[in-house]
């Protein structure tokens, strides 16, 4: 390992040590909980089984893969993780011959540090919480993924994380960079199954747009309900840059994750897409930052809640517009669809503003299904989970539409008729 990322950890783990386990006393942390969570049970060492090809990664991922077209191995940019390490990683050929990197950030560490060292760890503080210090000190796998200026990565970049087991912790850091006038599409899935026993998820995504790329970049989270995720997401936008961030949450018994999106080179753009759905007594948490720090950026963002039974949902987000970053266009809408009468949904949007010349808005909805489509589609010979689910989709249908692969679309509509039943 550098001597750099060597020292990264034991400043980090040193930092940790000082610090209070994240409770309600942090304003970050004042409507979650994450006490139930005993991280000394844990195992932060365990080990997964490598992989030889395709065919040794977990069923369902492989049945992901299938759905999509995409079982041939060859046909594939792909980086596999179960537990704490890399157990699959590969690029297509016909990236590989453009400049573009995919691999584990191991590898990366030894073959590609100079593109590391001044990334790595750069967008996200390590002293924001205890766990943000002890992912930092713990890290293990996660990917690296490098478009050089120029490049147009036409095939779909495929990023997985899987836990096969409970009682372990999993910290994954990846690292995603998008040279001047480069395109790229990267999808990151989060699966396991619902076993006995707790399991932690505590990652790190950064993310370099650089001047007049365009980057699509899609996190979708369903774990299985014994999982607690903690995630921080980063991304830099520069000049003339474009983001399309698409965030879902499924799975997990409870979840808190922070995506900041900084827009540092005037006519920057970020849209984000995202969607939460709980059911019995699921816990999401998403706080978003939307920080434009030049002239003429825009950020457009739209995030959907849907709960049902005890499931509770907290949005937090934050328009912040720097002094001089005049002719910014800044929109935030959280809405959320309540199921039951038992379900919660508690929405804080806010703006923070240094400059005069702008357009800013933000606003949220909390609501339940409208009795009278319900009474509509019911009186056309639809039974109520039948009308319930047509309301539904068509409540998420702006995200699900922006989704880039038409097979993970899919999967998440069935995902959605499950979980109403």
């Amino acid at each position: 390992m550098t001597a750099w990322a060597l020292e990264q950890r034991r400043a980090a783990a040193a930092l940790a040590q000082g610090m209070p386990f994240p409770d309600r006393r942090l304003e970050l942390w004042r409507r979650t909980d994450f006490g139930s969570l005993a991280l000394a049970g844990l195992d932060p060492f365990a080990t997964g089984v490598r992989a030889r090809n395709l065919d040794d990664l977990p069923p369902p991922i492989l049945e992901r893969l299938a759905s999509e077209g995409q079982r041939d191995p060859a046909g594939l940019a792909l980086v596999v993780q179960r537990g704490r390490e890399v157990v699959l990683e590969q690029t297509h050929p016909a990236l590989a011959k453009q400049g573009v990197i995919v691999c584990s950030m191991e590898r990366a560490l030894r073959e590609h540090a100079g593109k590391l060292e001044a990334r790595l760890g750069a967008l996200i503080e390590t002293d924001l919480d205890q766990f943000t210090a002890l992912q930092r000190a713990m890290r293990a796998g996660g990917a690296f993924v490098w478009v050089p200026d120029g490049v147009e990565a036409e095939l779909p970049i495929r990023l997985f994380q899987w836990l096969d087991r409970p009682g372990i912790t999993s910290a994954p850091a990846s690292v995603v960079v998008l040279g001047q006038g480069s395109r790229a599409t990267v999808i990151e899935e989060m699966l396991s199954e619902t076993a006995e026993g707790a399991a932690f998820f505590n990652g790190s995504t950064e993310v370099f747009v650089g001047e007049d790329a365009k980057l699509i970049y899609a996190t979708l989270q369903d774990w299985g309900r014994n999982v607690f995720h903690y995630s921080n997401q980063r991304a830099r936008v520069e000049r003339g840059g474009e983001l399309q961030w698409i965030q879902t949450v499924l799975g997990a018994r409870m979840v808190k994750t922070n995506s900041y999106f900084s827009m540092v080179g005037p006519g920057a753009q970020v849209y984000v897409h995202g969607f939460m759905f709980g059911e019995q007594r699921q816990h999401f948490d998403l706080h978003t930052l939307q920080k434009h720090l030049s002239d003429h950026t825009t950020s457009d963002l739209l995030i959907k809640g849907c709960l049902k039974d005890r499931a509770r949902s907290v949005y937090q987000g934050l328009i912040q517009v720097a002094e001089g970053a005049q002719r910014t266009d800044a929109y935030q809408a959280n809405r959320n669809l309540l199921l039951s009468g038992t379900a919660r949904a508690d929405s804080i949007p806010g703006l923070e503003i240094l400059a005069n010349d702008v357009r800013c808005t933000h606003g949220a909805t909390i609501g339940m299904v409208d009795a009278e489509q319900m009474y509509y589609l019911m009186s056309r010979g639809l039974r109520r989970n039948e009308a319930q689910r047509l309301i539904v989709e068509g409540f998420f249908a702006p995200v699900l539409d922006r989704i880039p692969l038409e097979g993970v679309r899919d999967r998440l509509r069935q995902a959605i008729q499950q979980k109403i039943g």
